[in-house]
């Protein structure tokens, strides 16, 4: 008998794919997919993200960093072209602000443009100093982990460090999304 497909199911499939994501987005350059350098000329594998590289635009329309995993259990992270939020350049706002700002529907799986993780933002930067892909400043960006009562992560992309500030500092702001090759709806 086959399981229901049912919204119940396809909350718990996607809670388990959060938490493999979070579990498995330390073992990124371990010979892994992520480690790979993106594509020549990215390919659009939104029609099949189980084809996904990292350098293709994805199935939200971003470009994607991040593969982690085969088959149906492959978990792909993209992160959203220069010129999001209208504007010519990632925003500079504040913690709360940036998370408001970055969400955002997605025809994906049900999935939402949100901040990146401590560790997305980690694999997002590594991406873009090997490629140069992004459009990105060479600046603070916001990630969405937080630390302690009122400060958060935030990456520099000049140097690659990694810090925590208050979260009513100014920052940039790119958001991801993230979705199994299980799941994925198509647009």
């Amino acid at each position: 008998m086959a399981p229901r497909d049912d919204r119940a199911t396809r909350g718990r499939l996607r809670g388990v794919v959060s938490i493999l994501l979070t579990a498995t987005i330390g073992l990124a350059g371990c010979g892994d997919q992520a480690a790979s350098a993106p594509t020549a000329n990215p390919a659009n594998c939104s029609q099949d993200v189980s084809a996904c590289n990292p350098g293709d635009i994805g199935a939200g329309g971003g470009t994607v960093f991040l593969v982690v995993g085969d088959g149906a259990q492959r978990i792909i992270v993209e992160y959203a072209q220069a010129g999001w939020s209208g504007t010519g350049e990632d925003p500079q706002l504040d913690w709360r602000a940036a998370a408001s700002a970055s969400s955002g529907s997605s025809d994906v799986d049900s999935q939402v443009w949100r901040l990146p993780s401590q560790g997305e933002l980690t694999e997002l930067y590594a991406f873009w100093k090997r490629s140069g892909n992004g459009e990105f400043s060479s600046a603070l960006y916001w990630s969405a982990t937080p630390w302690g009562d009122g400060s958060a992560w935030y990456r520099n992309f000049e140097d690659g460090s990694e810090y925590h500030s208050f979260r009513e500092a100014t920052n940039f702001v790119r958001p991801v999304l993230s979705y199994s090759a299980l799941g994925a709806t198509q647009p």
